[in-house]
């Protein structure tokens, strides 16, 4: 049994609004905001678990490259692995219940934006943390997580 971190790129850790165009890293991809970083990796350095991606852009490249992306903008963790995706009509609600119910897991955090999570089994919800898309994850949230997590068992 793991712990695991699902977290999502757009309204967590890019928070460009959405009639801009990105702020490009070196490397060419999108680049994280520096706050929310900060917070993501004051969140995730000291605790056991793995990175899940849960964010659509997961489509757009391979773990491997996402992999660099994430050292490229100093995550402090590599990124574990992709949440399966769904079928083609499948929302990001139905990809993370699947992946809860079916991987090993025995501690979860989410940190998404998405607004069909407001849909998960209540138990689920409790840790889920919502973010604003135009904030990402600020101070506010990463305390919330941060609480969410004291309650691993």
């Amino acid at each position: 049994m793991k712990n695991v971190i699902l977290v999502d790129l757009d309204g967590v850790l890019i928070i460009t609004p959405p009639w801009k165009p990105d702020v490009l890293h070196a490397d060419g991809y999108s680049d994280f905001d520096a706050a929310s970083l900060q917070n993501f990796n004051n969140l995730i350095r000291p605790i056991d678990a793995e990175l899940w991606l849960t964010s659509s852009r997961r489509s757009n490249k391979t773990l491997n490259e996402f992999k660099d992306v994430f050292s490229n903008r100093k995550v402090v963790k590599e990124l574990t692995g992709f949440i399966p995706f769904g079928t083609v009509s499948s929302d990001r609600l139905s990809e993370i219940n699947a992946f809860l119910d079916h991987e090993p897991v025995k501690n979860f955090l989410i940190i998404d934006d998405d607004t069909s999570l407001h849909n998960l089994a209540p138990f689920r919800k409790t840790y889920w943390v919502n973010t604003n898309p135009l904030i990402g994850f600020n101070k506010e949230k990463l305390l919330e997580a941060e609480n969410k997590i004291k309650q691993w068992i």
